[in-house]
């Protein structure tokens, strides 16, 4: 039986690809809600400037932390695996154990990350992140509609920052299930791979045998 591991090939380079999208676009959400909490939080009252310690940015950090490690890792894979003068598709064990080098740092540290981001939502309302402040007073007014206030001084950015901040979180769970798969797709792409490779060899023997 032959097997035709191209599409397995093809299947861990989009897998991969999406891996890197959806860091990138982690990346950009909890940095850009971490950067708007630390520029408002010793200026706007919504932000409680009187008691900073009643947030807790670890979760935030945490994401961004992750999302910057899958994004290099997951990138340093894909660049190796499309360099035609290390040929890796021929050289498949190696392929594998580079691929499942660069997976499993990622899919521990999105575990870690997603469950640790969950334990700090539930500590509302003794200590709030980023996300459940956001989202808890994001459609409250402490004015009315018809007065104009600045943006430095209102919740009018809560509303973005709840849903930037969910994105984050859930977008690495997200990552979290795709290096999951990445993980499957390896070892199977490295099973057909070395399939192919002998039934290559067996073929090459029998054309060698004298008629």
């Amino acid at each position: 039986m032959k097997i035709n591991p191209a599409p397995l090939h093809l299947a861990q380079t989009i897998i991969t690809g999406l891996v890197i999208v959806f860091s990138i676009a982690i990346l950009g959400t909890s940095a850009h809600t971490l950067d708007v909490y630390k520029k408002q939080q010793s200026t706007n009252p919504w932000w409680m400037t009187m008691w900073p310690e009643h947030f807790d940015t670890q979760g935030t950090k945490a994401l961004l932390a992750s999302a910057v490690v899958t994004f290099v890792l997951s990138a340093v894979f894909l660049v190796l695996s499309l360099i035609p003068k290390l040929a890796l598709r021929q050289k498949y064990t190696l392929r594998a154990l580079i691929s499942l080098g660069t997976i499993l740092p990622c899919f521990l540290l999105t575990l870690i990350t997603v469950v640790w981001a969950h334990i700090l939502n539930r500590n509302t309302p003794e200590r709030d992140t980023i996300q459940t402040w956001t989202c808890r007073y994001k459609n409250d007014r402490a004015v009315p509609q018809d007065m104009s206030v600045p943006d430095r001084l209102s919740n009018s950015n809560f509303k973005g920052l709840c849903q930037e901040s969910k994105f984050a979180l859930y977008g690495t769970l997200i990552v979290f299930l795709l290096l999951g798969i990445s993980m499957v797709v390896t070892m199977v792409t490295w099973l057909a791979d070395k399939w192919a490779a002998r039934q290559q060899r067996k073929e090459a023997e029998m054309g060698n045998v004298p008629s």
